[in-house]
């Protein structure tokens, strides 16, 4: 099953912030597990589920114990910037990220992938590559005898021929 393109959506719920005050280290998760990046299969899922009805103190720890996907907040700049990092987590030290996610300003959005932003790039410079052959190619002429050459106007023939005679 193909993985659904999420980098084009801007998620935000008002709302939400509103009843809870804005976006604070302590609850951004819990706004974050409100949109549709979140993988509700994920181990932080399963242990707010699990915990729901208990202290939350050691969640973190038991956190790193599971094995699978996780999301954490791995940068932060309270209100207005937060990244959350989705990891599969395969041992108690060793997690492997998968996807970055910001929060601007309570804007939510996936970060492009590195592969994406090159071959944007790269398709973009070769586009204009292409361009500028196309370009040189319209002011080009061949002729079996003398090869290659490139058009020129009258105005710029005779520009040419006099710069040559003063050279001489």
């Amino acid at each position: 099953m193909a993985k659904e393109e999420l980098t084009s959506i801007e998620w935000r719920s008002d709302q939400w912030m509103f009843q809870y005050g804005g976006l604070r280290p302590d609850n951004v998760l819990e706004y974050f597990s409100q949109s549709p990046f979140w993988d509700s299969s994920s181990n932080n899922a399963v242990l707010k589920m699990q915990t729901q009805f208990n202290d939350l103190q050691h969640a973190s720890y038991d956190l790193k114990n599971m094995v699978g996907i996780e999301f954490a907040v791995t940068h932060q700049e309270p209100p207005s910037l937060f990244i959350i990092t989705k990891f599969r987590r395969t041992s108690p030290t060793r997690a492997i990220p998968l996807a970055v996610y910001y929060i601007a300003d309570g804007n939510a959005y996936e970060a492009p992938s590195l592969y994406s932003i090159i071959s944007t790039r790269m398709l973009s410079s070769i586009k204009r590559v292409e361009e500028a052959f196309d370009i040189a190619r319209r002011h080009s002429e061949f002729h079996p005898s003398v090869g290659y050459t490139w058009k020129e106007t009258t105005e710029q023939k005779k520009a040419r021929q006099e710069a040559l005679k003063d050279i001489q």
